[in-house]
């Protein structure tokens, strides 16, 4: 009896295999926010859930589910090759080689979603915050071909202009549905975006740079976007304190009166921009990040973009591991 053949695998329901396949996301996702915490590693199950999924649409969000678990697999290489730049881990090959392979598999997400799909604002924020990872590669950490690295640059401005609009696209009232990690690829563009417009690159247009995306308007912008979510939106974490996205509005205002000075000097055009002064007084704010410094906020991002990431998580809910 003891040599018997073990008992063949159980079969995987549905409902498992969205379970494992939307763990992975979340921790994908959560690790590019908290930085220290290791995200699963994807397996050959989790391919075959995922198949599985996509094969069998037994509901119509799993269409939706896939094609987020698909960028994020781009998303996360992307994310692994920006932790070698700032751990300076030695390679055969620069990080930025990779940005054209990444490119690609990118793009065959997007030509690969079914064509009866509709495509949610989030989704598209997702897809194009990836491909700002993507070209952020290497970008300011290495010596990349003068051409190769105008064009990443160009190819990064633009779109994060579009994640901008895609970003205020969304209705106020939809605003409190959306997944967290929608707030984190606000800070992670903010950052290429600093990056981008305090590049000392004498081949980078800075004109350019402020008819695409001004970040000092961007952020004018933002400050007044959350400040319309307080009207609709009135939730808060103790009695008597603000809002949560009142205090986001304080807390990016903080942001950009903290990074105004520089990046006026950069766009030559510090006169014209006034400080936005609707969203309450100002409180201490880290300073504007360095290059060095930017290019670890892009894998680390609690350090220097929200100021008090407490608010976050006034959000969210508590995230403590």
């Amino acid at each position: 009896m003891g040599g018997g053949r073990p008992p063949s695998p159980r079969v995987r329901t549905q409902e498992e295999r969205r379970a494992v396949v939307s763990l992975w996301f979340l921790t994908s996702v959560m690790s590019s926010f908290v930085g220290k915490m290791d995200p699963l590693q994807w397996t050959p199950h989790m391919s075959d859930c995922l198949e599985a999924l996509e094969r069998d649409k037994l509901w119509l969000s799993d269409e939706l589910l896939v094609a987020f678990v698909r960028y994020q697999l781009v998303a996360d290489e992307a994310q692994k090759l920006l932790v070698r730049d700032v751990m300076g881990e030695s390679s055969s090959a620069p990080t930025y080689v990779f940005r054209k392979s990444l490119l690609a598999k990118l793009q065959a997400v997007r030509d690969g979603l079914p064509a009866n799909m509709p495509i949610t604002p989030v989704l598209q924020a997702h897809s194009l915050a990836t491909e700002i990872q993507i070209n952020s590669v290497g970008l300011f950490m290495q010596n990349v071909p003068v051409n190769q690295r105008i064009e990443s640059m160009y190819s990064c401005l633009q779109t994060i202009r579009s994640w901008y609009d895609v970003f205020f696209g969304i209705p106020p009232e939809d605003v409190p549905g959306i997944p967290f990690a929608i707030y984190i690829q606000l800070s992670q563009v903010q950052v290429a975006l600093y990056r981008l417009t305090t590049s000392e690159d004498p081949a980078w247009d800075k004109e350019f740079v402020r008819n695409t995306a001004d970040l000092l308007i961007l952020l004018d912008q933002v400050v007044e976007f959350f400040a319309r979510l307080d009207s609709v939106y009135k939730m808060k974490t103790s009695q008597g304190e603000e809002t949560a996205f009142a205090m986001g509005a304080k807390m990016m205002n903080n942001i950009r009166i903290s990074w105004e000075p520089t990046l006026s000097r950069h766009l030559r055009n510090a006169s014209s921009i006034p400080t936005n002064q609707g969203a309450g007084p100002a409180v201490p704010t880290p300073s504007p990040p360095s290059t060095a410094q930017a290019s670890l906020d892009m894998v680390n991002i609690n350090m220097i973009d929200f100021g008090d990431v407490t608010w976050m998580g006034d959000v969210f809910g508590p995230w403590e591991f």
